[in-house]
């Protein structure tokens, strides 16, 4: 394996090769944030091919100094092993002592999404999986968030039948979503469905509809990846977890080059999720109490308003003990608690969506202050409003 002294970046270019597919919303972000890595500084000169192991062996041909690589086959990764190149491939965990990799933190993706229904008063919770991930982190964390917070979850088991996304022939794709239409139908409703993906969601949506299952309001629905163009395929169009695929990018990258400029052995880097992105399919309130649901509404409609909790109180047809006791028999939050997290999740997303001041993203997001929101977004997510953008967005790394 070539080892470069720092000495020699500074007149030597590296060429990096990427076996990388370019499709598809998860690709242009990984690709987004090696750019933004690389974007500085003229040192890397990039070299494109797919990633098969006839892609890998024309990046070795043209004398690669490093690889980039994401979905690639057995074939390719024992070609970079016997190469001694320096190597990262992306979304995927490898027990390699010789290719390091970064990918999702899975078990918080699950986590993360428990959280966002369980702050929404849902009683329900179903995880459509394929019969092919025996070992599931996303539905380990999001059955365990449940759990801590007295719940539990149905867990479907079958491939997700749409034929857009499979290659199974057309009897096993009927099998299937037969399948799905009956674990559907038999589901108690309301209930909130946690997907894998957001191609696994499109499919639960569109046997919804052939159903009459109407979406949001009997069943919600949350998928992984923020896939634009396929949340949008969804009527109505499909709320899901952003992963933090830049920041995968720009960390796989920055890996890269410490393997390639250092003697360091190859690890594992798991990426914590950004945030929800709420769309449609998860636009209602899962509470059956009307007056819970009824306060929970007005939160979330009303979170940066100031006066918004007084309202809510001094409007109340019983005590105040009581509203708190059943709101919280429901969500597990206190209403103060839940006006909190859904103020975090405004300015989580105007810090991502927004190049707006700290300080104008505490005023829109309903804190008093900036004060106010350093403190609380510290103590939600051990890290302050300015570290989180950086984390999200990459770019404001670099230029910040």
């Amino acid at each position: 394996m070539r080892i470069f002294a720092t000495s020699e970046l500074s007149s030597l270019a590296m060429r990096i090769g990427l076996a990388i597919d370019r499709r598809g919303s998860p690709s242009e972000m990984l690709l987004s944030g090696i750019a933004t890595y690389a974007r500085p500084s003229s040192e890397w000169v990039l070299k494109w091919e797919q990633p098969t192991a006839a892609g890998v062996e024309r990046l070795l041909q043209l004398g690669v100094d490093g690889i980039l690589a994401k979905h690639l086959d057995a074939q390719g990764l024992a070609l970079i092993e016997r190469s001694e190149i320096p190597a990262v491939h992306m979304t995927s965990a490898l027990n390699s002592p010789r290719i390091a990799s970064v990918d999702n933190d899975d078990r918080a993706i699950g986590q993360m999404a428990a959280d966002h229904f369980v702050n929404r008063g849902y009683q329900h919770f179903g995880y459509y999986a394929q019969p092919r991930d025996s070992i599931d982190p996303r539905i380990e964390g999001f059955d365990a968030t449940l759990r801590e917070r007295g719940r539990s979850c149905l867990v479907a088991e079958a491939d997700p039948g749409h034929p857009a996304h499979t290659r199974s022939s057309e009897p096993s794709v009927r099998k299937a979503s037969e399948a799905l239409r009956a674990w559907l139908s038999g589901l108690p409703k309301p209930i909130a469905i946690f997907c894998r993906s957001d191609n696994a969601a499109l499919s639960v949506a569109e046997h919804c509809r052939e159903l009459s299952i109407v979406v949001p309001d009997e069943v919600a629905i949350l998928g992984v990846d923020n896939d634009v163009a396929v949340c949008s395929l969804a009527d109505p169009p499909l709320s899901s977890v952003q992963i933090a695929g830049e920041r995968m990018g720009y960390v796989a990258a920055e890996l890269l080059n410490e393997l390639m400029t250092q003697n360091k052995n190859a690890r594992a880097i798991f990426v914590q999720p950004i945030r929800v992105v709420d769309r449609r399919s998860t636009d209602a309130i899962g509470a059956k109490d009307l007056m819970v649901a009824r306060a929970l509404m007005l939160l979330l409609d009303h979170h940066s308003d100031p006066d918004c909790m007084h309202q809510i109180i001094t409007s109340l047809p019983c005590s105040r003990r009581t509203f708190e006791r059943k709101f919280r028999e429901s969500t597990g939050l206190s209403p103060v608690q839940a006006w909190l997290r859904f103020r975090l999740e405004e300015a989580r997303c105007l810090l991502v969506k927004t190049e707006l001041a700290v300080e104008e993203v505490a005023e829109r997001s309903g804190f008093g202050d900036i004060l106010q929101l350093q403190v609380a977004f510290r103590k939600a997510f051990r890290q302050t409003p300015t570290q989180f953008r950086r984390y999200a967005v990459p770019a404001f790394q670099v230029r910040r």
